[in-house]
C-alpha cells in the first residue's frame, strides 16, 4: 500500500512539473477593442481592420514602377494637357474593387505566376521648398484600374477644376501601387527597391516661358552683331 501511495505521489509530482514547465500561451490582444471596424467604406476618422494580410509574393516577383513621362525635372506650360506614363513590372493590373464599398476588405492575392493582383494610381501634389506636402491635399489623383499594355499605363492630367494640365507651380508626381481592395502592396523582404516612383516637375506660365525665349534670342542676336563688327 505504501509503495502504491509513493508511486501516485511521484506520478502527480511529475505531471505537475510537466504542466508548469509548458510555456503558457499569451492571450492575444484585441487591438480592435472599442474601435470602429473597417467595413468597406473609406473612413477619414480612422478604423481598425481585421482583414488578414494575405499572400506575399517571392522576392523574384516584387513590384517595381517607373514614371517615364514627363521626365524628372521637366518644365511644362501651365494649363496645357499632358499625360503621365508609367511602366510597372511584376503586378497583374486591372484588379480594382469598388473603393466605396470594398475598401481594405480582402487579403492580398497573387495569380498563378506569383504576381500580386492589383492596380496603381497617379497622384500629383504641389510642393513648397523643403516642406513635405500635406497628404490630404492634391492637385490630381486617378486610379489606374485598367489592365496595363505591355506593362505601360497612361493617364491624362486634368486639374481639379476641370482645366487641362496644371496651374503654374512646382509639383511632385508619384505612383501608388495597391492590391485589389486598395491596401498598399506587401513585399517579402524589408531591404529592397521601392515599388513606386516619384518625379518632380515645374509648371510655368506660358508668357514667362515666351519672355525667356525672347531674351535668349535677343542675346543671340547681340552676340552675332558684335562678332560681325
Amino acid at each position: 500500500m505504501k509503495f502504491v501511495l509513493i508511486y501516485v505521489i511521484v506520478l502527480l509530482a511529475l505531471l505537475a512539473n510537466e504542466v508548469l514547465s509548458k510555456p503558457r500561451k499569451k492571450k492575444e490582444k484585441n487591438v480592435c477593442e472599442n474601435k470602429a471596424l473597417t467595413d468597406g467604406k473609406q473612413r477619414p476618422e480612422g478604423s481598425c481592420s481585421k482583414t488578414i494580410q494575405g499572400i506575399i509574393p517571392s522576392s523574384d516577383k516584387m513590384t517595381s514602377s517607373l514614371i517615364i513621362s514627363p521626365k524628372n525635372g521637366a518644365v511644362l506650360d501651365s494649363n496645357k494637357p499632358f499625360n503621365v506614363e508609367v511602366v510597372i513590372h511584376n503586378l497583374e493590373t486591372g484588379f480594382f474593387s469598388d473603393p466605396e464599398t470594398q475598401y481594405y476588405l480582402e487579403p492580398q492575392t497573387v495569380n498563378s505566376n506569383g504576381l500580386v493582383k492589383g492596380h496603381s494610381h497617379v497622384t500629383i501634389q504641389k510642393i513648397d521648398g523643403l516642406n513635405p506636402p500635406n497628404a490630404k491635399n492634391f492637385e490630381f489623383f486617378e486610379g489606374l484600374n485598367k489592365k496595363a499594355k505591355a506593362g505601360h499605363l497612361v493617364v491624362k492630367v486634368v486639374s481639379k477644376n476641370g482645366t487641362p494640365g496644371l496651374p503654374a507651380g512646382k509639383y511632385r508626381i508619384c505612383t501608388m501601387s495597391s492590391s485589389f481592395t486598395h491596401q498598399p502592396l506587401l513585399m517579402p523582404v524589408a531591404k529592397r527597391g521601392a515599388q513606386d516612383d516619384c518625379i518632380r516637375i515645374t509648371v510655368k506660365e506660358c508668357e514667362e516661358k515666351e519672355k525667356k525665349e525672347e531674351k535668349k534670342k535677343e542675346k543671340g542676336g547681340k552676340k552675332r552683331t558684335l562678332m560681325a563688327i
